[in-house]
């Protein structure tokens, strides 16, 4: 089933080209719609679900008569509202973790960069457990901390469910020395990875130490691809948290600095066998 944000997106793509077609901008539609200054924009970035009701105040502005094409987009505005599947756990999300999940569920492949933690996609439940239970300067209840790993054992879903995204996920060599959980919950950790990298719809590659200065000695970032036409999402991680980048240029700057990551990082064939290296010093430690 298509997920509501793919559905948001799609009907924002749709109704951006019919604000355009009509040759008006963003703030025009604004002005004539008494609307708040972003919402145009938030629309059409589909950020936000829209009433059936709005879409026709805009199909009407943009003078669109075809009755095809007007219930087809109150449909898709319709079935855009629909909640999510991670929506029960929405209480303890910021607004950049839902927009990154909800990215997460519709996206077609996703490449990243991780310095130093595996990817909640690629992570075991003891080894999320403990990154979960460490991790910032909260501290959580038992019933939150499983809440909080339960999201994340069915974000893995994408992929080991539903096979509808294909993960390329850069590791830098740091992480694979950074003790989260004690050795067996590393030895295990490390044994899965072995175990996704030979999954279909996953590449597993290690950045080493040897690599020297790279392009992302800053932190983590990614690209977030969509079926069709849809646009690329890129994200970066800033001292303010995620920063999620749409204009054409900062996403393609961003997948450039990626690609350029994996044509300097280990094979994936290698990246393995360094894992399953380090996996056996964990095993006897």
């Amino acid at each position: 089933m298509t997920s509501p944000t793919v559905r948001r997106r799609q009907l924002g793509t749709e109704l951006r080209q019919l604000r355009e077609s009509a040759g008006l901008t963003g703030d025009q539609v604004t002005e004539r719609l008494g609307w708040y200054g972003a919402k145009v924009s938030r629309i059409e970035k589909g950020r936000i679900s829209v009433p059936w009701s709005d879409v026709m105040d805009l199909l009407d502005l943009y003078e669109v008569d075809d009755p095809a094409t007007r219930e087809a987009l109150v449909q898709l505005a319709k079935a855009a509202r629909q909640k999510e599947w991670w929506q029960p756990y929405s209480d303890m999300l910021s607004k950049n973790a839902r927009t990154y999940i909800g990215l997460e569920s519709a996206a077609e492949s996703l490449g990243t960069y991780q310095p130093s933690s595996v990817p909640g996609l690629l992570q075991t439940a003891d080894y999320a457990r403990a990154i979960i239970t460490r991790a910032g300067p909260l501290t959580l209840g038992e019933d939150e901390i499983g809440r909080r790993l339960s999201l994340r054992m069915k974000r893995q879903a994408v992929i080991t469910e539903a096979g509808s995204l294909r993960l390329w996920a850069v590791l830098d060599e740091a992480m694979l020395y950074r003790e989260i959980g004690g050795h067996d919950v590393m030895h295990e950790q490390f044994m899965h990875l072995v175990e996704m990298a030979h999954h279909p719809q996953v590449d597993i590659q290690v950045m080493p130490f040897s690599a020297g200065p790279h392009a992302s000695l800053s932190g983590m970032i990614g690209v977030f691809s969509f079926p069709g036409s849809d646009p690329d999402v890129a994200y970066v991680d800033s001292v303010s948290g995620t920063l999620f980048l749409e204009r054409a240029a900062d996403v393609q700057a961003t997948t450039t600095a990626f690609q350029h990551l994996s044509a300097t990082a280990l094979s994936p064939a290698t990246s393995v066998d360094l894992i399953k290296a380090i996996a056996r010093r964990h095993q006897t430690g």
